[in-house]
């Protein structure tokens, strides 16, 4: 009887001792990052200076944790699934860089940093644009698909306006994993950079007379 009830409550010490190691080991963080081409250098002369401003990220999904939708109503924010980086920064990093592929005649900056003061050059002798996203709505439902509803202006040098877009974007979720926020989230932010690009070429093919 000793035996069994010293057995007894050696089991109960080591269950106990599991459980509080369990509660001591920190949450494992996963990151993402949208995935874009890297910078490439153009053979091609430049025949217009175009800037792209920050693009502006709701608040309430601008931040690092992932939001997934529950329902209509209702939003999860994930504490231990993260973004990398500001997804304003993510996106602004995303346009820029399928933009350079899509619009190899364009001398690219942001509106920001060091190639801000190249592109406000008041001597340059190239047509200047400027190109300003907004992210209106960000849903991911999980195991079902992303939208990204988004609006864009296109602006000449003296800021006047030129085009004004909008479209939402939907991509399939491969799975019900949050692995699979990222790749949506990239096809979606591609999808949005070809949209913007085309809207460029469209303005530079069309002589300015107003808003479109």
């Amino acid at each position: 009887m000793r035996s069994t009830h010293i057995l007894r409550l050696s089991l109960a010490t080591l269950l106990v001792s599991t459980l509080l190691a369990a509660c001591a080991t920190p949450p494992v963080e996963h990151l993402y990052r949208l995935d874009y081409p890297l910078a490439a250098t153009s053979q091609a002369e430049p025949q217009y200076e175009l800037v792209i401003a920050t693009v502006k990220v709701p608040e309430a999904i601008n931040r690092p944790q992932l939001v997934i939708q529950k329902s209509a109503t209702e939003s999860l924010v994930t504490d231990e699934q993260r973004w990398i980086a500001p997804l304003d920064e993510q996106l602004t990093l995303s346009l820029m860089a399928h933009l350079r592929t899509s619009l190899p005649d364009a001398w690219l900056s942001s509106d920001t940093g060091i190639s801000a003061g190249i592109a406000a050059n008041p001597s340059s002798p190239l047509p200047r644009y400027l190109a300003k996203v907004q992210i209106d709505q960000l849903l991911i439902n999980s195991g079902s698909q992303l939208t990204l509803e988004a609006s864009w202006v296109v602006l000449d040098s003296n800021r006047k306006l030129l085009k004004r877009e909008h479209n939402i974007f939907t991509v399939r979720l491969n799975s019900a994993a949050y692995e699979a926020v990222a790749p949506a989230m990239s096809e979606a932010a591609q999808q949005l950079a070809e949209q913007v690009g085309a809207s460029v070429r469209g303005v530079r093919k069309t002589p300015a007379t107003k808003p479109q």
